[in-house]
């Protein structure tokens, strides 16, 4: 039951992560190296899940979500790197650093996608979920986890 959890929460960010990808405009399509930044961004939070790795996370998104803010200021293409830390704080229980990113995603999201839009539907159940989360903690026992390398 306990793995059930974790499923659950992963696909959750999943599907979170593809509602929030990179789509790229025809007027200024994100670069290889941007959509790398995403990619690494994705893997480094959905990794976090088995090995703990929070200070990769932490790289690996701010530089994404920075990088694409300073590119694309007029697109959202920062707020899935910006989630994918908030889900990975409130999944270890750090909602005092998942709530200010949160915000700030919402604060985007709202800026660059319409009201009603599968966008803002899935960042209010982003935010909905972690709401749940925070009245609900998980209990992660990574004692029966094994590494696959």
């Amino acid at each position: 039951m306990k793995y059930m959890y974790m499923i659950v929460l992963l696909a959750a960010t999943l599907i979170c992560s593809n509602a929030f990808a990179v789509d790229a405009p025809a007027e200024k399509p994100a670069t290889a190296h941007e959509q790398e930044l995403l990619m690494d961004c994705n893997l480094a939070a959905r990794n976090s899940l088995i090995n703990g790795n929070i200070a990769k996370v932490e790289k690996t998104c701010m530089l994404a979500a920075e990088k694409l803010e300073k590119s694309h200021p007029d697109k959202g293409y920062m707020i899935n790197p910006m989630l994918n830390l908030a889900f990975t704080y409130s999944l270890r229980g750090d909602y005092a650093k998942a709530e200010p990113i949160i915000a700030r995603a919402k604060e985007l999201g709202e800026k660059f996608y319409k009201p009603g839009s599968s966008e803002i539907k899935s960042l209010n159940n982003f935010i909905e979920d972690n709401e749940k989360r925070k009245s609900n903690p998980p209990q992660f026992d990574k004692s029966s986890v094994t590494s696959p390398h």
